[in-house]
């Protein structure tokens, strides 16, 4: 009994319960083992990256191959007799150690081979050559490139230049690297003296300040003017640093870095000690642990404080750790803080809420909720059609009296039960079972009374009211209240007088009460994705473009129509969250493609109400530098649920976008908002024609005009015209007659996940035309 007293004891003590406490760990466990915390990490490197604070040691010095150099030999052709001048002075320099960060395959037809083959020997054990790892073509496969052992020679020492490629950036370095089947230190390692018995890797210190490495032009090494004063006793790697070399490469925190750069970072990371890698656990169980704490000494007060302090101290934590050449992942530790923290938050505001009205005084839904349950009494909800746009227009106390007059009108269908009344001009009511009969005559008299106009101070106000009513007996008072709000916002949309909820309307019902946190969830779980369609140039059939689509494959729905969720998250204010999620997933993919060498637009659709919001151009911003993607390979196209409103914020955020160098789409022209009006208030640089009308404009002569008047006005106004919807050769063939630009649709490649379609356009040329 003493046992489970104890129990009792601190469960009552925990300011959430233990079920939440538990699901807001296995969100961080699954945060953890899923990766999805990583770029927090990433994040949190990236700016130790920005930082730069620790300089070299200066024991390891560049020689490059620059651009004055290359602009120094005939013809910009550095050969192989010129790397043996380059070999030879380092040697007469006095220099400890060279690194060459060139691979020498066997040339057949190259004169400065043995030249190169004999500064290399005269280098004896004192020179490190570079072994390559290349891709097969069309293979996902690797292959070593070994340097020609007539150059190599007996005793020339061997290294991988090999790094491993994150998310588009070094973040780590091979310390062992297997190149066909034969283990080589790295660069870095060779030069720290390091070794490990099998193939390991280690994080680089990002915190090297790139400006204090010492580098020396080629040519003034060649021409005398550097020698044994700057490279006596020194560690020399000689590699490509001229812009016009490949490689160059994003390191965390910094702008493109030659590759030398990134083998002489890694060589000090290795010479300062040796880096450990103790992985998500420990900082995990510092947040358990001091979650735990505060959560069981009841500091709620301060609970907000004490979290944020923990964020601190692991992000500090780990910046102290990684001075230490300790890598350490705080990412799933802070998931677990900010989901505990929600929880609290959550408990907050629902034990703050008031549960009476503010505005009119009486008891608000959450009292209606609490009480007694409902039993046979019907549940009758009662919304107030265009609430808001009273309240904005009401001045002064207006929205007081506005409640208060619905409030006595509808008191008088409650028949002696309480009226309770929720934020936006929603009411509800019980009426008891035997009044059922009357309820219908009830209502019709209730419109009655709300065709006369409400007089506010010297106004004249006309207001509509639309009900919903449930007499199903089963279900707690929550679900019974929603179902007859569901019913009531049926009634506003059907315009009917009062609506009977369904059974058969509790699954739609749930979907839209519970869309924020089943959205919430679909993003962490991966159950929202994105879609990539190709676009391509229908006179030349060359792939011009990609269009990102947002997808959702419910766990228990299946897939989920665009159109519905999409217009959901409009209502549920989702939206802006969800476009984010789909923009960023975009601009990734399309830097990822221009990497590669594809660089095509991607297109990114943007609901109309979203220009309202100030940070939105700056965000994009922020994307498209993380990702190092240039403005003008994105297009934003307006989409047409919602017309713009003649905002300043709107047209300010429209011109932002055009500063930038954002392109500008109408999609859907001809449907909905998309019409004349929107291109008197978007500068577009391409219309794009719905597919409604593409799709019968071979069958209707009105939609075919409808086509071709818009191809026409589009290129009046110096716009691209874009016809989605081609599912054939002879509609493509017509709109090629028709002088259409740009065409997409599934005759041309239906959306795909990305690494399918990058799969498929990176594997030949052919596949990049249709």
């Amino acid at each position: 009994m003493a046992g489970e007293a104890r129990v009792s004891f601190i469960a009552n003590k925990m300011i959430i319960s233990w079920r939440s406490f538990a699901l807001s760990l296995l969100l961080g466990i699954a945060a953890a083992l899923s990766f999805v915390a990583e770029p927090v990490d990433r994040i949190i490197e990236s700016a130790i990256g920005w930082t730069a604070w620790r300089p070299v040691s200066g024991d390891i010095v560049v020689i490059g191959l620059d651009d004055r150099t290359l602009a120094s030999v005939p013809g910009g052709r550095f050969g192989r007799a010129e790397h043996a001048r380059v070999i030879d002075a380092v040697r007469k320099a006095g220099a400890r150690r060279l690194v060459v960060d060139f691979y020498y395959q066997r040339q057949e037809r190259d004169p400065g081979s043995p030249r190169l083959a004999d500064a290399v020997r005269k280098m004896a054990d004192h020179i490190i050559l570079a072994v390559a790892t290349q891709s097969v073509p069309g293979r996902d496969q690797l292959f070593s490139v070994f340097p020609d052992p007539e150059i190599a020679g007996q005793r020339a020492q061997l290294a991988s230049i090999a790094w491993n490629y994150q998310i588009w950036q070094v973040w780590n370095v091979p310390l062992m690297y297997e190149a066909d089947g034969r283990l080589l230190p790295s660069v870095a390692a060779a030069l720290a003296n390091k070794r490990s018995a099998r193939p390991a890797e280690f994080r680089l210190d990002f915190s090297y300040n790139l400006s204090t490495i010492t580098e020396y032009s080629a040519i003034d090494l060649m021409e005398g003017r550097v020698g044994a004063r700057e490279l006596g006793g020194k560690e020399v790697i000689f590699g490509r640093t001229a812009s016009t070399f490949p490689d160059q490469h994003y390191l965390p925190g910094h702008d493109l870095v030659p590759g030398p750069y990134i083998h002489l970072i890694a060589a000090e990371t290795l010479k300062r000690g040796d880096p450990v890698n103790v992985g998500w656990a420990p900082a995990f169980l510092i947040a358990v642990t001091a979650m735990l704490v505060a959560l069981l000494t009841n500091l709620e007060r301060h609970f907000t404080w004490i979290a944020l302090s923990v964020a601190a101290l692991l992000i500090v934590g780990k910046v102290l750790l990684s001075a230490s050449l300790v890598t350490s992942s705080v990412g799933a530790a802070l998931f677990f803080v900010a989901a505990v923290s929600a929880n609290v938050s959550r408990r907050r505001r629902r034990f703050s809420a008031q549960r009476e009205n503010p505005i009119s005084g009486l008891p608000n839904f959450e009292a209606l909720r609490g009480q007694a349950p409902f039993g046979s009494a019907t549940v009758i909800a009662a919304k107030l059609v265009n609430f808001e746009d009273l309240v904005a227009f009401l001045p002064g106390e207006g929205s007081q009296q506005l409640v208060d007059q619905v409030a006595r009108r509808l008191t008088l269908a409650c028949h002696g039960t309480q009226l309770h009344h929720d934020l936006d001009g929603t009411f509800a009511w019980l009426v008891p079972y035997y009044q059922h009969s009357q309820i219908e005559g009830h209502l019709a008299g209730l419109a009655a009374l709300f065709n006369a106009p409400l007089t506010i101070g010297e106004l004249k106000i006309d207001v509509a009211i639309a009900f919903g009513v449930n007499d199903e007996f089963e279900g707690s008072n929550a679900q019974r209240l929603a179902a007859a709000l569901v019913a009531a916002e049926k009634s506003i949309r059907t315009r009917a007088l009062w609506t009977k909820y369904m059974p058969r309307q509790k699954e739609d019902a749930g979907w839209q009460l519970s869309f924020h946190s089943q959205l919430e969830d679909a993003l962490a779980g991966g159950d929202i994705w994105v879609a990539f369609q190709p676009q391509y140039e229908i006179a030349t059939r060359r792939l011009v473009g990609v269009e990102a689509l947002a997808r959702w494959t419910h766990p228990t729905r299946g897939p989920i129509p665009p159109d519905e969720f999409i217009v959901q998250a409009e209502k549920s204010q989702d939206i802006y969250r969800l476009t984010l999620f789909v923009m960023d997933q975009a601009i990734r993919s399309s830097a990822h493609l221009r990497s590669r060498g594809l660089p095509v637009n991607m297109s990114v659709n943007l609901s109309a109400t979203l220009l309202d919001h100030s940070d939105l151009v700056g965000t994009i911003r922020v994307m498209l530098t993380a990702h190092h993607l240039p403005p003008e390979a994105l297009t934003i196209e307006i989409t047409e649920t919602a017309q713009i409103e003649n905002s300043r914020q709107a047209r300010q955020t429209l011109a932002q976008l055009r500063r930038t160098g954002i392109r500008l789409s109408i999609d859907d022209y001809g449907t909905g908002q998309s019409n004349l009006e929107y291109l008197t208030e978007i500068e577009a640089d391409e219309i794009k024609i719905d597919k409604r009308f593409v799709m019968t404009m071979r069958d209707s002569q009105r939609n075919f005009e409808v086509v071709k008047s818009t191809i026409d006005l589009a290129h009046r106004l110096g716009a691209v015209a874009v016809a989605e919807g081609i599912e054939d050769a002879p509609t493509m063939a017509l709109l090629e007659q028709l002088g259409c630009d740009v065409g997409q649709g599934y005759y041309l490649g239906k959306p795909q996940i990305f690494s399918e379609l990058a799969a498929a356009l990176l594997a030949s040329p052919h596949s990049r035309s249709a």
